[in-house]
């Protein structure tokens, strides 16, 4: 490429306009984290995100691991150091300043969790865990945002002040107010913006052209450019609902489910995976996409909001799922967020989904304490907490949809019966090889575990290195059998009762446990434990040996039964073995309980694998649970299943945990909604779980905020900015909304209509605001620098699936199917599908795509940030992927069958652009492709038969070509094989383009070029 064009590119990103009118693009600067000198300046504003990521991942490892040393409330600050205030930490302890925002290697805090500090380990007594230490890190590298304000009181939100805010009052129904100038009113809409623009001495800008209009309606609609056919009949119509008749095409388009689904999926944190380190045979979720394509066909199908609302909170409660299944999928709303180890971080996950992505209330941040702004004491919390912790997520999954009785089907069932035979026979000759492992030597093995305890004293240490040595035990044998000895308690508790008694008074304290075990009164032992102990002389025990060698005998003299057990064990068809009884099966199932064939399902394989004898404990790594996942995620013939939920068979209500501690239990609370949006008589919740009632009081028209949370959200992703710009937070410290009567007059609309989306959308965008060009005055700038009264069209940066979904429409590859299983957006080899149907990693967002400001997944996030970095600029100039659109625009019959330079300018124009070049533009591209090497710019073809060596030349270039690229699909391959047994591997295309890596043609190079302009980039 030109390496003018290039460097030019690079160093501006987006800064290069076509010379059609488009207005101006400046990048926001990058906020910097704050410097040593000046920490104690008063805090800045924080983003909503920095905010949450204190919240709920920082504060709650200051609170269980800091506080009791470093805090106000505890009256304790060891070192001079307190963390529970900002002001604390800034002001640091004998140390100085311990925290150094933006500087993590330089901040004692991070050394002294990290243990380097000799004699100043924190805390003192437990090393806090890698991921907790990670946090803090990134924490502090990130400046150390910090929420937190010291007051002289108590700070809450349990006061009159917060109750009155704006978004808890009733929502009204304002009068249309009158405006000077009513002929360039189109809808209602337009009297509120009008008004307060005529209260300023302000007048809206004059209407955009109808190339911008369909171009602006067709991407806030449906997520994809408009064909040059669309343009030139929109454009020609002249009838006056010319733009109604486009709006409601659009609005009737698969494609509007795949763009506003998208939207959503955002604010329900979608993800294909759990994001857990911990859950690793689990990583992959192979049926989130079923819950992505319910939102994609409920958008259009036009569900009613409030009916949307609800089928995502209960839709294994509500009536209309019995007779259609399918509206199962709603339920992934819950289910696809971000899993944890502990229980109770799984259930704020899903409370804060819940709350911010329905009424944009942070309800989470009171786990710990009263909500510190919003009126949301912690009970409230744990009202909801009691919902959630009463609903259960079971391992089988119900099939939604799929023929059964299909080729496709019938060969998925062959190769999943194949893999999960494979599993049980690779079980059952795992468990076969360490059980009779451990009867070789049973003795031994119990010998090692019994003297490698804590507070083993040099001699049992080494005494144990020998035994190992001597007998060659086996690591992983040992290793389960002290893991499950205490498990076993009916046929090893007599095992431990000995081993508490003196040694050097074994042999006589022996002979009354010894007796209490034969008598066996409370008839919990094992009878044939019992029996083995029975048949000793009463002096025969004289050490722990001794006992250990009763233990080694039972299991030597059942070896036959034990192996003859396994063997039915796997050619069960039922839930026991006959001819063996209970008490026999007890002792056969140590150290490794022994499943029968039927009960080992996937789910539970995937369950007990943690438990296998493995090296390192990893059966995920020996069985093929990641090339069933792999086979469930992206087989053609594989079942669609919903991730559901469903109430515990005994609802319970949960007790408030002090500081959020699960062992600080305060009063028990009962499951009901919210008190700020509650009647004064206030009605628990009754309903089995309580989510059916959760969800009909968060969908209630009388709710203050879901409809102006839903309003906000679609008027910003039309206007580029919201009422209120904080999408997710519309409590306390949100700001007022630019236009707080027409929020109202909108949401009492969008009740008043039945929750209908769709009409929403067409009131909007037939209003003059929505229509208006983004022609800019000086004057208004400075009056109005954001645009907060909409006084124009603001210039809206597309998105990262609007981006890659337009390329793939220039080069006409586009796959327009409708839903199904998830594709790799980003690697070889390249898929032609809308970019909604992207696989995405909750634990590794792909680079490209983060450099595009896709949503973090973590969390629900309606509003993307938007930047502007040179790593957009390197992916249309360097990314296979763009290289592979450009070539293909130039392949197209209009471009090809062009005769000369100017109707190739054309041709591309028309496609990435929907218009015709000016002639500036025309002489712009025949002097770029002058300066690329092109001698003969109007004939870009040979005019007479090439020679025979120029011939031979292009057949051997030609089949060096095809060569490399056989070569990129064989890596591909092995990639791809290797892959299939990771479950946390992301998933390989099964098919799609490979892009040949060679230099581009001047042509090429400047379709490239033409990719790198802001009219390409922009909506205007």
């Amino acid at each position: 490429m030109n390496n003018r064009f290039a460097i030019l590119f690079v160093s501006t990103a987006f800064a290069i306009v076509a010379p059609s009118s488009h207005a101006q693009i400046s990048a926001t600067p990058t906020t910097k984290p704050a410097s040593v000198a000046n920490v104690s300046a008063p805090p800045t504003q924080l983003t909503q995100q920095q905010t949450d990521f204190f919240e709920t991942k920082i504060r709650p490892i200051f609170v269980a691991n800091c506080y009791e040393c470093h805090s106000l409330q505890e009256h304790k600050s060891k070192g001079g150091l307190l963390l529970d205030t900002r002001d604390g930490w800034m002001k640091g302890g004998k140390h100085g300043q311990e925290i150094i925002p933006g500087d993590p290697d330089k901040s004692f805090l991070i050394k002294a969790i990290n243990y380097h500090v000799p004699d100043f380990e924190m805390p003192p007594d437990d090393k806090l865990k890698d991921e907790e230490i990670g946090l803090l890190t990134q924490w502090v590298k990130m400046g150390a945002p910090d929420p937190r304000v010291t007051t002289t009181s108590k700070l809450t939100g349990l006061n009159d002040k917060a109750r009155a805010h704006w978004s808890y009052q009733p929502v009204k129904n304002p009068p249309v107010p009158k405006v000077s100038s009513p002929g360039w009113v189109k809808t209602p809409i337009d009297n509120f913006i009008l008004a307060k623009l005529e209260e300023k001495g302000m007048h809206p800008a004059k209407p955009a052209s109808r190339e911008t209009l369909i171009r602006r309606a067709t991407y806030d609609l449906i997520g994809l450019p408009p064909t040059p056919e669309e343009v030139a009949d929109f454009v020609h119509d002249p009838s006056p609902n010319a733009f109604e008749k486009v709006v409601d095409r659009l609005l009737a388009s698969p494609h509007y489910g795949e763009r506003w689904g998208r939207f959503w999926l955002d604010t329900a944190r979608y993800s294909d995976t759990t994001g857990s380190e911990e859950k690793k045979g689990e990583y992959r979720y192979p049926f989130a996409w079923t819950y992505r394509d319910w939102v994609i066909n409920a958008f259009n199908a036009n569900l009613p909001y409030d009916k949307f609302l609800k089928e995502q909170i209960a839709a294994d409660l509500m009536p209309d799922t019995k007779s259609d299944p399918s509206q199962l999928a709603a339920l992934g709303f819950l289910t696809v967020g971000k899993r944890f180890q502990n229980p109770n971080d799984t259930i704020d996950e899903r409370i804060d989904a819940v709350c911010k992505g329905t009424m944009a209330l942070t309800v989470s941040c009171a786990r710990c304490h009263d909500h510190k702004f919003d009126p949301i004491p912690q009970a409230d919390y744990y009202s909801l907490h009691g919902v959630f912790a009463s609903t259960e997520e079971p391992l089988a999954k119900p099939i939604i949809s799929q023929d059964l009785s299909s080729p496709e089907y019938f060969e998925f069932a062959k190769k999943l019966a194949a893999l999960e035979q494979k599993d049980k026979d690779l079980y059952y000759d795992l468990i076969k090889e360490k059980s009779e492992e451990f009867r070789k030597n049973p003795k031994e093995y119990l010998l090692v575990v019994m003297l490698g305890g804590k507070n083993r004293d040099a001699d049992s240490i080494n005494r144990k290195n020998d035994i190992i040595k001597k007998y060659d035990l086996d690591r992983d044998v040992y290793q389960t059998v002290g893991i499950n000895l205490r498990r076993s308690i009916s046929v090893f508790a007599p095992l431990y009762r000995f081993a508490n008694l003196p040694k050097d008074k074994f042999a006589e304290a022996a002979k009354p446990v010894l007796a209490q075990v034969i008598a066996n009164r409370n008839g919990k032992l094992n009878p044939l434990v019992v029996k083995a102990f029975a048949a000793l002389p009463p002096d025969s025990l004289k050490t722990i040996d001794d006992v250990v060698d009763v233990y080694g005998k039972l299991y030597t003299s059942i070896d036959k039964q034990a192996s003859d057990y396994l063997e039915a064990a796997r050619h069960a068809t039922g839930t026991e073995v006959p001819g063996y009884d209970s008490d026999l099966v007890e002792v056969i199932d140590f150290p490794n309980k022994i499943e029968l064939a039927p009960a080992l399902t996937t789910d539970h394989l995937t369950e007990i694998a943690p438990t296998l004898p493995v090296v390192n404990r990893n059966g995920y790594n020996k069985l093929c649970l990641g090339e069933i996942n792999d086979l469930m995620l992206t087989d053609p013939g594989a079942p669609a299943r919903a991730m559901v939920v469903e109430d515990a068979p005994k609802p319970h209500n949960s007790p408030i945990l002090i500081r959020g501690d699960a062992q600080n239990r305060g009063p028990i609370v009962p499951r009901r909604f919210l008190e700020i949006l509650s009647p004064k008589n206030r009605k628990n919740f009754t309903e089995g779980s309580g989510r059916l009632e959760l969800a009909q009081d968060i969908a209630d028209g009388k709710n203050p905020l879901t409809a102006r949370v839903a309003i906000n959200r679609i008027w910003m992703h039309h206007f580029g900015q919201a009422f209120v710009r904080t999408p997710d937070d519309l409590g306390v410290q949100c700001e007022d909304p630019s236009h707080p009567e027409l929020l109202d007059y909108l949401a009492t609309r969008f009740v008043e209509s039945g929750w209908d989306i769709k009409a929403m959308h067409k009131l909007i965008m037939m209003s003059a605001v929505y229509q208006e060009s983004s022609e800019t005055y000086a004057a208004y700038e400075n009056q109005d620098p954001d645009n907060r009264l909409l006084w124009r069209a603001n210039l809206r940066k597309l998105d990262f699936e609007a981006v890659r979904d337009s390329m793939l429409v220039y080069s006409g590859e586009l796959d327009d199917t409708i839903g199904g299983k998830p594709v790799n957006l980003t690697d070889e080899p390249y898929s032609d599908r809308r970019s909604v149907y992207g696989y995405i990693d909750r634990g590794k967002v792909p680079e490209l795509m983060s450099q595009f400001d896709f949503a973090d997944p973590d969390m629900a996030n309606s509003k993307r940030t938007s930047t502007i970095v040179p790593q957009q600029a390197l992916f249309y100039m360097n990314s296979p992927m763009a290289i592979n659109v450009v070539r293909k625009v130039t392949q197209l019959p209009d471009f090809v069958n062009a005769t000369n330079a100017s109707d190739r300018v054309k041709a591309l124009y028309t496609v990435l652009f929907q218009r015709a070049p000016q002639p500036q533009e025309i002489q712009f591209a025949k002097e770029f492709l002058k300066s690329a090497g092109l001698t003969n710019v109007d004939s870009n073809r040979p005019t007479t038969q090439p020679s025979l060596a120029v011939q031979k030349q292009r057949e051997r270039q030609q089949k060096i070509e095809e060569a490399m690229l056989e070569k990129q699909k064989e890596r591909y391959q092995k990639i791809t094989e290797q892959q299939r047994r990771n479950p946390r591997a992301t998933i390989r295309n099964p098919d799609g383009d490979f892009v040949l890596r060679r230099q581009l043609t001047p042509w090429e190079q400047y379709a490239q070029a033409l990719l790198f302009t802001n009219e390409i980039a922009y909506v205007n």
